[in-house]
């Protein structure tokens, strides 16, 4: 079992590391509207990414016995992935909103990559 949860970790951050490099570059693109940011193929690899990123975190979730009104840091990291996927979105999809959305998305991630490493809603403080 520990070769199992430690792979799947590593895995997870791993996954984690690549989506947050692409959406980094993906959206310095969208900002300078080079039209390879918003290309198919890069929406297909940030999807796949997305997915196995997903299944990952739910297997580890299982693996763990993480629950949500126990562990307020899971909670509150999950939400802040929500609100990240929206503002990503509006980074690549929104012309009015597009470096408003990035810097959102971009602190959002910080804090769910925070939340992770202190096990802390307030993130330690």
């Amino acid at each position: 079992m520990d070769w199992f949860y430690s792979g799947m970790l590593r895995m997870h951050e791993l996954l984690a590391w690549a989506s947050l490099v692409l959406f980094f570059a993906r959206g310095l693109a969208a900002q300078f509207k080079a039209e390879w940011g918003a290309d198919d193929r890069l929406r297909a690899i940030s999807f796949g990414l997305h997915f196995l990123l997903a299944v990952s975190g739910l297997s580890l979730w299982g693996l763990l016995h993480y629950d949500l009104l126990r562990d307020s840091w899971l909670a509150a990291k999950l939400l802040a992935l929500c609100a990240y996927a929206a503002c990503a979105h509006w980074t690549v999809v929104s012309r009015d909103y597009r470096l408003p959305a990035y810097l959102g998305a971009l602190a959002l991630l910080g804090y769910a990559i925070g939340a992770s490493l202190t096990r802390s809603a307030t993130l330690g403080l």
